[in-house]
């Protein structure tokens, strides 16, 4: 898999009004750069990707938005409604989100 193909792809959508997260893969890229943004550790793997999602609330939802582009990457996170299993792949594309964010 190309990694930063996921990430790219979640970085265009949020230039876009009504855009929707469309995989697991573009997920977990999101978990990654909004646990980056925030200044969060890498979030550890969980089992789903509802559970890896409530993790990151849990951390972030007592704090405000520091950008515009944070508050768009949560609206994509939270309009995606597909549980699914964390796969190793997963939490690499993850990994790597996350160490990519600037």
């Amino acid at each position: 898999m190309v990694f930063s193909i996921n990430k790219q792809a979640v970085e265009i959508k949020t230039r876009f009004e009504h855009a929707q997260l469309t995989s697991k893969y573009e997920v977990v890229a999101t978990i990654g750069m909004l646990s980056k943004i925030y200044g969060l550790p890498l979030p550890p793997k969980q089992d789903t990707l509802d559970e890896m999602r409530a993790g990151l609330h849990a951390s972030i939802d007592h704090s405000p938005a520091p950008s515009d582009y944070a508050e768009k990457l949560i609206s994509l996170l939270d309009y995606y409604d597909q549980n699914t299993e964390v796969t190793d792949e997963m939490y690499e594309l993850l990994k790597y989100s996350y160490e990519d964010q600037v």
